[in-house]
């Protein structure tokens, strides 16, 4: 209550600073309790007590281990251990796994602590606390680095003073908590500011918030050495495609192997991997040449143009990542020309919050944290939806001059088709965002605006020319997009359509419950499970949209609310965002599989209709002095949404992830949840 009641009381300067010094406190006392806790400890040295056991052998004063595999061993110590310090020295980046096993006053035998990891370059792995039963007997250490290891050795201690170590991320994430939590409290001056289109001040806000999260995704996209140093052959396949069009043709310059060309079925990827016949994984296949089936557009917004300049190849997490900074800019702004449609008078924290949900919506901070070939034309069909939306409402909210703003974002919204054509049904939001002008004004059909109607309708003629001339191009027919023949787990060219698939992916995909554990990264891969019986393909996800993200929960609103927002002219854009969400996430499951990935195909319309609801609840509490309970509702929802999309970040559920393959960054964020 003291904070509420400071919070409304004084300036914003002495808010922030009485904040920073709570969180300063926080850190000092609680973040740093094994520290306070070995105020008094005296250290002891260990390392003359213990005996190497294993392949570890000392050359030019460091330690080597071939295998990486070895143990130190120490017998009848006899006293209390509260904590152990390695004092080695590892290269950046190098994560050493161990596990303690001991005797002490409580345990005849040895048993064994869980697995903790000392990682190269972040100091604080060095300590860790151990909490035995009593005077300790005998401990034996086992190290596993998984592979050849070389350290230096200076010494093991027991009982040490552990160092302060105030970790910046935790005091930055516990302030922004804290600060939306006190910001959305019902007494706050937040909801008095009002958001003005005008304002340069506002501007430069949302400007250094987008910031922020370009930050973020530089940061992320090459956070994943798999996927900046160390990419698959398979993931090669713009780079090239362009060497071919410079070529002057499109399909892949390697020519199929003898035993492709002759195999009865050549999509049964099980039978040649039997038969031991050389195949490009993943690359489609068809009368005797591969073709890269991804959408065209990345490679004439990316790749040619770099080859063509340079001769060079573009990499995959920058092309990514340029998709990622367009998506930043496009939701900004299309929540920006949303709210000068539908919300004139809101809270203008609210407009920052609706932009940050949808970018922070689990499944973008998976595609941008595994920057690949696979999560290219997704995130960038995402993006040019996001624009293509956003660029509709700025001609809509404009009396003159619309034509401009239709033209683009109708060519956004068509090339949508050129990234991930299933997406391309999110165009069928036009039919709610039109239709006041269509059906009631009848206006984009009148000689007055031929213009307009002209500017909608053109691009997609335009961009369907192009692309149905490339898939003539590589299958003899416009409308084959060459899916089917890729050369993956299983045969696509016979995999038809079937409603139990469906069902099973729509549960998957939107009412999954998400799976969390008690060690770090907490959010953990759900194992799907079903009594399909047939061929379904499937890897893992990390809960449905809507049951794993509580911000989603706001839709619940929707029917007791149907009549304001259909008033507002709100009603169709939300509910046709959320059909057509199901109708991909439908044809993914039935056509693809149920994969993490492909739930951002769909997760846009999900995102959309939560922010766009978001939008509305926020707009009713601010008309109200008393806000009570809903405020309390979003804020709890709010500080979920946030949480998933950080575990997102470091969830393990394939091998490409952080903690394979940025264990610097994953193991630094780990260490905020030590204590």
């Amino acid at each position: 209550m003291n904070l509420i009641h400071l919070w409304k009381g004084g300036g914003w300067r002495r808010k922030l600073l009485f904040l920073w010094g709570a969180v300063i406190l926080f850190e000092l006392v609680a973040g740093n309790y094994s520290s306070v806790r070995s105020l008094f400890y005296e250290g002891e040295a260990l390392t003359d007590q213990f005996k190497i056991e294993g392949d570890l052998a000392l050359e030019d004063g460091k330690y080597f281990s071939p295998s990486g595999s070895f143990s130190l061993v120490l017998s009848d110590l006899g006293r209390e251990i509260n904590n152990l310090y390695f004092d080695w020295e590892l290269e950046k980046g190098t994560v050493l796994t161990y596990r303690v096993n001991l005797t002490d006053e409580g345990n005849v035998y040895p048993y064994a602590f869980p697995e903790g990891q000392l990682v190269g370059g972040v100091e604080s792995t060095l300590y860790t606390n151990l909490y035995p039963y009593g005077r300790v007997g005998s401990v034996r250490i086992d190290f596993e680095a998984g592979g050849p290891i070389s350290l230096r050795m200076n010494g093991i201690e027991a009982n040490v003073r552990r160092p302060f170590f105030l970790n910046g991320w935790r005091m930055c994430l516990l302030f922004a908590a804290v600060f939306l939590a006190l910001g959305l409290a019902p007494g706050s001056r937040l909801w008095e500011i009002g958001f003005h289109s005008k304002s340069k001040r506002q501007k430069l806000i949302t400007a250094a918030m987008a910031a922020v999260f370009l930050l973020l995704g530089l940061g992320l996209s090459h956070a994943n050495y798999a996927c900046v140093e160390a990419m698959p052959e398979h993931h090669l396949q713009y780079q090239e495609l362009a060497r071919s069009i410079a070529d002057g043709h499109v399909w892949v310059d390697d020519q199929p192997s003898e035993g492709l060309l002759a195999a009865e079925n050549p999509y049964d990827t099980i039978y040649l991997q039997a038969g031991q016949i050389p195949y490009k994984a993943d690359y489609a296949y068809f009368q005797g040449k591969y073709y890269v089936y991804f959408g065209i557009v990345p490679e004439l917004v990316f790749y040619l143009p770099c080859y063509l300049l340079t001769g060079k190849n573009f990499p995959n997490h920058l092309a990514v990542y340029g998709f990622y900074v367009g998506f930043v800019i496009a939701v900004f702004g299309l929540y920006r020309e949303a709210v000068k449609r539908w919300f004139p008078k809101l809270p203008y924290f609210a407009y920052l919050l609706a932009a940050a949900v949808t970018l922070t919506f689990g499944s973008y901070m998976y595609l941008i944290v595994r920057p690949d070939l696979y999560n290219l034309p997704i995130l960038g069909a995402n993006m040019f939806t996001a624009a293509g939306i956003g660029l509709w409402l700025a001609g809509l909210n404009r009396e003159t001059g619309r034509w401009p703003f239709f033209l683009a974002g109708s060519g956004c919204m068509a090339l949508v088709a050129g990234c991930r054509p299933q997406m391309l049904l999110f165009s069928a939001l036009a039919i709610p965002l039109f239709w006041e002008e269509v059906i009631k004004k009848r206006s984009l059909f009148s000689a007055r605006t031929l213009k307009d109607t002209v500017a909608i309708c053109l691009p997609y003629v335009l961009v369907a020319a192009g692309i149905m001339y490339y898939n003539y191009l590589r299958f003899g027919s416009p409308m084959d997009f060459g899916a089917t023949y890729s050369l993956t787990n299983n045969d696509m060219t016979k995999r038809g359509m079937n409603l139990s698939r469906m069902v099973y992916g729509i549960f998957c995909f939107f009412f999954q419950p998400a799976r969390y554990e008690g060690v770090f990264p907490f959010l953990t891969s759900s194992d799907i499970q079903n009594q399909y019986m047939g061929r379904t393909v499937s890897e893992f996800i990390f809960g449905g949209i809507l049951a794993s993200q509580a911000i989603a929960w706001s839709l619940i609103c929707l029917p007791g609310k149907r009549e304001d927002l259909h008033k507002k002219g709100l009603l169709g854009p939300i509910g046709s965002a959320l059909l057509l969400s199901v109708l991909i996430g439908a044809f993914d499951a039935n056509g693809a599989g149920i994969l993490q990935r492909y739930m951002a195909d769909m997760v846009f319309g999900i995102a959309l209709a939560s922010s766009l609801m978001l939008l509305f609840l926020f707009a009713a509490m601010g008309r109200e002095k008393r806000r009570g309970s809903a405020a309390i509702f979003v804020s709890a929802a709010l500080l979920q949404h946030f949480i998933y999309a950080f575990l997102m970040v470091f969830a393990c559920g394939d091998s490409m992830n952080l903690k394979n393959y940025g264990p610097q960054l994953f193991y630094r964020a780990a260490e905020m949840f030590r204590w």
